[in-house]
Protein backbone atom coordinates (compact mmCIF):
# COMPACT_ATOMS: atom_id res chain seq x y z
CA UNK A 1 0.00 0.00 0.00
CA UNK A 2 1.48 3.16 -1.13
CA UNK A 3 1.91 6.16 1.36
CA UNK A 4 0.42 9.08 -0.27
CA UNK A 5 1.54 11.75 2.99
CA UNK A 6 2.39 12.05 6.54
CA UNK A 7 -0.21 9.30 8.14
CA UNK A 8 -1.69 8.49 5.64
CA UNK A 9 -1.04 5.26 6.44
CA UNK A 10 -2.35 4.94 9.66
CA UNK A 11 -5.49 6.17 8.71
CA UNK A 12 -5.85 3.86 5.76
CA UNK A 13 -5.30 0.97 8.67
CA UNK A 14 -7.71 2.36 11.00
CA UNK A 15 -10.68 1.91 8.33
CA UNK A 16 -9.50 -1.56 7.45
CA UNK A 17 -11.81 -3.28 9.86
CA UNK A 18 -14.91 -0.53 9.04
CA UNK A 19 -16.72 -2.60 6.91
CA UNK A 20 -16.50 -6.02 9.43
CA UNK A 21 -17.83 -3.47 12.20
CA UNK A 22 -20.48 -2.22 9.81
CA UNK A 23 -22.15 -5.81 8.74
CA UNK A 24 -21.78 -6.54 12.15
CA UNK A 25 -23.79 -4.01 13.55
CA UNK A 26 -26.20 -4.40 10.53
CA UNK A 27 -26.86 -8.22 11.36
CA UNK A 28 -27.46 -7.05 15.35
CA UNK A 29 -29.73 -4.53 14.33
CA UNK A 30 -33.38 -6.57 14.16
CA UNK A 31 -35.15 -5.95 10.71
CA UNK A 32 -32.55 -3.23 9.77
CA UNK A 33 -32.50 -4.89 6.25
CA UNK A 34 -35.77 -5.05 5.80
CA UNK A 35 -36.32 -1.43 6.54
CA UNK A 36 -34.17 -0.66 4.13
CA UNK A 37 -35.74 -2.81 1.42
CA UNK A 38 -39.13 -1.49 2.62
CA UNK A 39 -37.56 2.65 1.91
CA UNK A 40 -38.12 3.02 -1.24
CA UNK A 41 -42.04 1.77 -1.23
CA UNK A 42 -43.19 4.51 1.13
CA UNK A 43 -41.59 7.28 -0.67
CA UNK A 44 -44.92 8.76 -2.65
CA UNK A 45 -44.71 11.61 -5.18
CA UNK A 46 -44.99 15.00 -4.77
CA UNK A 47 -48.75 16.27 -3.95
CA UNK A 48 -50.14 18.01 -6.71
CA UNK A 49 -51.26 21.91 -5.61
CA UNK A 50 -54.22 23.09 -7.85
CA UNK A 51 -54.61 26.67 -8.03
CA UNK A 52 -57.75 29.05 -9.51
CA UNK A 53 -55.61 31.95 -10.31
CA UNK A 54 -56.61 32.33 -14.12
CA UNK A 55 -60.34 31.28 -13.05
CA UNK A 56 -60.17 27.77 -14.01
CA UNK A 57 -58.73 24.93 -11.99
CA UNK A 58 -54.99 24.19 -12.92
CA UNK A 59 -51.82 22.62 -11.55
CA UNK A 60 -49.28 25.00 -9.82
CA UNK A 61 -46.60 23.98 -12.05
CA UNK A 62 -48.49 24.82 -15.19
CA UNK A 63 -50.08 28.21 -15.03
CA UNK A 64 -48.33 30.76 -17.26
CA UNK A 65 -48.19 33.67 -14.20
CA UNK A 66 -46.19 34.22 -11.61
CA UNK A 67 -48.20 32.89 -8.30
CA UNK A 68 -47.42 31.38 -4.92
CA UNK A 69 -49.71 28.93 -3.38
CA UNK A 70 -49.72 28.23 0.38
CA UNK A 71 -52.21 25.36 1.53
CA UNK A 72 -53.93 25.37 4.85
CA UNK A 73 -51.25 22.19 5.63
CA UNK A 74 -48.20 24.72 4.68
CA UNK A 75 -50.01 27.91 7.00
CA UNK A 76 -50.20 25.76 9.73
CA UNK A 77 -46.35 24.47 9.85
CA UNK A 78 -45.14 28.06 9.47
CA UNK A 79 -47.29 29.36 11.72
CA UNK A 80 -49.23 32.10 9.28
CA UNK A 81 -52.05 33.67 11.22
CA UNK A 82 -52.79 36.80 8.44
CA UNK A 83 -51.10 38.28 5.51
CA UNK A 84 -48.45 39.78 7.83
CA UNK A 85 -46.99 36.52 7.61
CA UNK A 86 -47.72 35.86 4.18
CA UNK A 87 -45.73 38.47 3.34
CA UNK A 88 -42.49 36.52 4.68
CA UNK A 89 -42.79 33.91 2.64
CA UNK A 90 -43.55 35.42 -0.70
CA UNK A 91 -41.11 36.70 -2.84
CA UNK A 92 -41.76 40.74 -3.93
CA UNK A 93 -44.36 41.19 -1.62
CA UNK A 94 -44.26 43.61 1.37
CA UNK A 95 -47.36 44.47 3.98
CA UNK A 96 -46.65 47.46 6.19
CA UNK A 97 -48.27 46.97 9.10
CA UNK A 98 -47.48 50.20 11.10
CA UNK A 99 -50.85 51.84 10.70
CA UNK A 100 -51.30 52.50 6.66
CA UNK A 101 -51.48 48.35 5.94
CA UNK A 102 -50.37 48.61 2.55
CA UNK A 103 -49.57 45.49 0.50
CA UNK A 104 -46.86 46.17 -2.27
CA UNK A 105 -45.92 43.83 -4.71
CA UNK A 106 -43.29 44.07 -7.21
CA UNK A 107 -42.79 47.51 -5.48
CA UNK A 108 -45.88 49.05 -7.12
CA UNK A 109 -48.16 50.74 -4.18
CA UNK A 110 -50.18 53.67 -4.04
CA UNK A 111 -50.42 56.46 -1.87
CA UNK A 112 -53.88 57.63 -2.21
CA UNK A 113 -57.21 56.25 -3.58
CA UNK A 114 -57.43 52.73 -4.96
CA UNK A 115 -55.13 50.28 -3.50
CA UNK A 116 -53.16 48.43 -5.95
CA UNK A 117 -53.57 45.17 -5.02
CA UNK A 118 -56.13 43.60 -4.97
CA UNK A 119 -57.91 41.38 -2.34
CA UNK A 120 -60.39 38.46 -3.00
CA UNK A 121 -62.16 36.09 -0.56
CA UNK A 122 -63.10 33.71 -2.88
CA UNK A 123 -64.48 35.26 -6.20
CA UNK A 124 -65.94 38.25 -3.62
CA UNK A 125 -63.21 41.09 -4.20
CA UNK A 126 -62.17 43.55 -0.62
CA UNK A 127 -61.54 46.70 -1.43
CA UNK A 128 -58.32 48.03 0.33
CA UNK A 129 -57.73 52.54 -0.17
CA UNK A 130 -54.24 53.59 0.40
CA UNK A 131 -54.65 56.11 2.88
CA UNK A 132 -53.39 57.45 6.43
CA UNK A 133 -54.79 55.13 7.97
CA UNK A 134 -56.25 51.62 6.99
CA UNK A 135 -57.45 48.55 9.51
CA UNK A 136 -56.31 45.58 8.75
CA UNK A 137 -59.43 43.80 9.22
CA UNK A 138 -59.93 44.23 6.03
CA UNK A 139 -57.58 41.26 4.78
CA UNK A 140 -59.09 37.69 5.90
CA UNK A 141 -57.77 35.17 8.47
CA UNK A 142 -55.56 32.15 8.03
CA UNK A 143 -58.25 29.73 9.36
CA UNK A 144 -60.36 27.15 7.22
CA UNK A 145 -58.64 27.98 4.45
CA UNK A 146 -58.20 25.74 1.07
CA UNK A 147 -54.97 27.63 0.04
CA UNK A 148 -53.91 31.51 -0.27
CA UNK A 149 -52.65 32.30 -4.05
CA UNK A 150 -50.31 35.21 -4.07
CA UNK A 151 -50.21 36.48 -7.83
CA UNK A 152 -47.79 38.84 -8.64
CA UNK A 153 -49.35 41.60 -11.44
CA UNK A 154 -50.33 43.30 -13.49
CA UNK A 155 -53.32 41.59 -13.16
CA UNK A 156 -56.16 43.90 -14.43
CA UNK A 157 -57.28 41.43 -17.25
CA UNK A 158 -58.23 39.13 -14.56
CA UNK A 159 -58.73 41.46 -11.66
CA UNK A 160 -59.37 44.77 -12.45
CA UNK A 161 -58.01 47.99 -12.46
CA UNK A 162 -57.35 47.52 -8.75
CA UNK A 163 -54.44 44.60 -9.10
CA UNK A 164 -51.44 46.74 -10.99
CA UNK A 165 -49.46 45.29 -8.78
CA UNK A 166 -51.17 41.96 -8.13
CA UNK A 167 -54.04 39.82 -6.64
CA UNK A 168 -53.95 38.18 -3.48
CA UNK A 169 -57.02 35.48 -3.14
CA UNK A 170 -58.41 33.67 0.01
CA UNK A 171 -60.33 30.62 -1.42
CA UNK A 172 -61.80 28.84 1.43
CA UNK A 173 -62.10 25.42 1.98
CA UNK A 174 -66.18 24.20 0.13
CA UNK A 175 -68.11 21.66 1.94
CA UNK A 176 -68.31 18.52 0.58
CA UNK A 177 -71.33 16.20 -0.55
CA UNK A 178 -69.55 12.85 0.14
CA UNK A 179 -67.70 12.69 3.50
CA UNK A 180 -67.56 14.91 6.43
CA UNK A 181 -64.37 16.46 7.68
CA UNK A 182 -63.31 18.13 10.99
CA UNK A 183 -60.34 20.93 11.06
CA UNK A 184 -59.27 22.18 14.99
CA UNK A 185 -56.49 24.71 15.73
CA UNK A 186 -55.57 25.47 18.98
CA UNK A 187 -52.60 27.56 20.00
CA UNK A 188 -51.44 28.91 23.71
CA UNK A 189 -47.78 31.16 24.06
CA UNK A 190 -46.07 33.54 26.69
CA UNK A 191 -45.00 37.12 26.57
CA UNK A 192 -42.06 37.83 28.36
CA UNK A 193 -43.41 41.05 30.86
CA UNK A 194 -46.87 40.77 28.94
CA UNK A 195 -49.85 38.98 28.69
CA UNK A 196 -50.58 35.44 26.80
CA UNK A 197 -51.94 34.91 23.74
CA UNK A 198 -54.01 31.86 22.38
CA UNK A 199 -56.29 30.79 20.51
CA UNK A 200 -58.76 27.88 19.04
CA UNK A 201 -61.29 27.31 16.53
CA UNK A 202 -62.95 24.45 14.67
CA UNK A 203 -64.04 23.77 11.67
CA UNK A 204 -66.70 20.96 10.63
CA UNK A 205 -68.75 19.91 7.16
CA UNK A 206 -70.26 17.45 5.36
CA UNK A 207 -73.68 16.86 3.61
CA UNK A 208 -76.81 16.96 4.60
CA UNK A 209 -78.39 15.55 1.75
CA UNK A 210 -75.85 12.73 0.06
CA UNK A 211 -74.38 14.22 -3.49
CA UNK A 212 -77.04 16.84 -3.11
CA UNK A 213 -76.36 19.70 -0.33
CA UNK A 214 -73.84 20.25 2.08
CA UNK A 215 -72.52 22.43 4.53
CA UNK A 216 -69.78 23.75 6.75
CA UNK A 217 -69.68 25.83 9.73
CA UNK A 218 -66.68 27.57 11.35
CA UNK A 219 -65.39 29.40 14.42
CA UNK A 220 -62.32 30.47 15.63
CA UNK A 221 -61.36 33.01 18.29
CA UNK A 222 -57.84 34.38 18.71
CA UNK A 223 -56.40 36.88 21.70
CA UNK A 224 -52.94 38.85 21.20
CA UNK A 225 -51.72 39.63 24.49
CA UNK A 226 -50.21 43.09 25.30
CA UNK A 227 -47.34 44.11 26.34
CA UNK A 228 -47.15 48.22 26.48
CA UNK A 229 -48.59 49.83 29.19
CA UNK A 230 -50.06 53.55 29.05
CA UNK A 231 -48.67 55.93 31.37
CA UNK A 232 -50.19 58.81 32.35
CA UNK A 233 -46.79 61.53 31.09
CA UNK A 234 -47.01 64.17 33.71
CA UNK A 235 -47.79 61.34 36.85
CA UNK A 236 -45.99 58.64 35.29
CA UNK A 237 -48.72 56.37 37.06
CA UNK A 238 -49.45 53.20 34.68
CA UNK A 239 -53.23 53.67 33.37
CA UNK A 240 -53.56 50.42 31.97
CA UNK A 241 -51.01 47.64 32.03
CA UNK A 242 -50.50 45.70 28.64
CA UNK A 243 -52.98 48.33 26.89
CA UNK A 244 -51.76 46.66 23.44
CA UNK A 245 -54.16 43.52 23.35
CA UNK A 246 -56.51 42.65 20.49
CA UNK A 247 -59.13 40.12 19.84
CA UNK A 248 -60.17 38.51 16.92
CA UNK A 249 -63.54 36.62 16.06
CA UNK A 250 -64.09 34.56 12.67
CA UNK A 251 -67.54 32.54 11.64
CA UNK A 252 -68.10 31.24 8.31
CA UNK A 253 -71.38 29.42 7.44
CA UNK A 254 -71.32 27.84 3.46
CA UNK A 255 -73.39 25.69 1.40
CA UNK A 256 -72.94 23.60 -1.30
CA UNK A 257 -76.03 22.26 -3.70
CA UNK A 258 -75.59 20.44 -6.90
CA UNK A 259 -78.95 20.71 -8.81
CA UNK A 260 -77.18 18.52 -11.44
CA UNK A 261 -73.65 17.62 -12.75
CA UNK A 262 -73.23 20.57 -14.30
CA UNK A 263 -74.56 23.37 -12.02
CA UNK A 264 -73.45 24.20 -8.35
CA UNK A 265 -74.70 27.13 -6.23
CA UNK A 266 -72.12 27.80 -2.82
CA UNK A 267 -73.97 30.95 -1.09
CA UNK A 268 -71.69 31.66 2.28
CA UNK A 269 -71.61 34.01 5.13
CA UNK A 270 -68.44 35.18 6.01
CA UNK A 271 -68.39 37.47 9.90
CA UNK A 272 -64.61 38.88 11.23
CA UNK A 273 -64.01 40.97 13.88
CA UNK A 274 -61.31 42.56 15.18
CA UNK A 275 -61.44 45.09 18.35
CA UNK A 276 -58.07 46.86 19.03
CA UNK A 277 -57.55 47.86 22.84
CA UNK A 278 -54.50 50.13 21.72
CA UNK A 279 -51.70 50.24 19.05
CA UNK A 280 -48.30 48.19 19.52
CA UNK A 281 -46.10 51.83 19.46
CA UNK A 282 -43.68 52.93 22.52
CA UNK A 283 -41.97 55.85 23.69
CA UNK A 284 -38.14 55.30 24.51
CA UNK A 285 -38.06 57.95 26.53
CA UNK A 286 -40.21 56.19 29.03
CA UNK A 287 -39.25 52.51 28.11
CA UNK A 288 -36.74 50.17 30.03
CA UNK A 289 -35.99 46.99 27.16
CA UNK A 290 -33.60 46.12 29.48
CA UNK A 291 -36.18 45.28 31.94
CA UNK A 292 -38.37 44.43 29.77
CA UNK A 293 -40.58 47.14 29.96
CA UNK A 294 -42.68 49.45 27.80
CA UNK A 295 -45.04 52.01 28.00
CA UNK A 296 -46.70 54.55 26.10
CA UNK A 297 -47.93 57.62 27.11
CA UNK A 298 -51.24 59.73 26.45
Amino acid sequence: MRRIHGGGYGVRRALGGAPCAALLMLACVPGAGQAQAQAPETAGPLQEVTVTATRREESLSRVPISVTALTQESLDLRGIKDFSEVARFTPGVNFDNSGTNNISIRGISGTGGAGTTGIYLDDTPIQMRALAFNPDEAVPKSFDIARVEVLRGPQGTLFGSGSEGGTVRYITTQPSLTKTSIYSRAEFSSTQGGDPSYEAGVAVGGPLVQDKFGARLSVWYRRDGGWIDRIDPVTLATVDKNANHDETVLVRLAGLWAPSEHWSITPSIYYQDRARNDISTYWPLYSDPGAHRFVSAD
